[in-house]
């Protein structure tokens, strides 16, 4: 008994008509997302270089501000980094002080200073911005380290690159840092 030989499989009038409405409503999704990414885009405020220039300064002067911090910080240097802050950010730093950038701080005695060596708008608006900042840190803890020599209390220093999200708010014309995220490890 021999085979007989088939002939390719073919669609009804049904089955082409399924899969032209099929590649239709395909063709017409396709079309209606990629309109609405491009409108998105396109709504997305771009700041100028003024404006740029304004919450980038901001920015780095209020995460300098509130990342610079030792033993000695009295109430007006206190003050005047609460006039970089707002928002929840400001009412936790009224209450705990440098304690919101690294818990125990102040019991410890732990010194910091922040030097920020980049930064970027990753969002903008003209009532909010998020910024990606790049800093050295460095944290002193004293009596935590081998005495060097007479007098010395052992001071540990540790020096560290960190990456943070700020998140600025325009406050009657002044960019305040209302919060402020680590990004992740950034010597991977």
């Amino acid at each position: 008994m021999s085979a007989v030989p088939r002939s390719p499989a073919r669609l009804t009038t049904r089955g082409r008509r399924r899969v032209t409405i099929a590649v239709g409503v395909m063709v017409v999704a396709l079309v209606v997302s990629l309109v609405g990414i491009v409108g998105v885009v396109r709504s997305r405020p771009v700041p100028d270089d003024g404006q740029r220039s304004a919450v980038l300064s901001a920015t780095t002067s209020a995460v300098t501000a509130l990342m610079t911090f030792g033993p000695d910080l009295d109430r007006t240097g206190r003050d005047a980094v609460q006039t970089h802050l707002t928002g929840p950010l400001l009412a936790d730093y009224r209450s705990r002080g440098p304690d919101v950038v690294l818990p125990g701080a102040v019991e410890s005695g732990v010194t910091m200073s922040v030097r920020v060596v980049g930064a970027a708008v990753n969002a903008y608006a003209d009532d909010q911005s998020q910024v990606l900042v790049f800093a050295d840190q460095t944290i002193r803890v004293p009596g935590t380290g081998p005495p060097d020599g007479p007098g010395d209390d052992g001071e540990n220093t540790e020096r560290a690159p960190t990456a943070r999200w700020a998140t600025m708010r325009s406050v009657e014309g002044n960019w305040r840092l209302a919060d402020l995220q680590p990004v992740g490890d950034v010597t991977r």
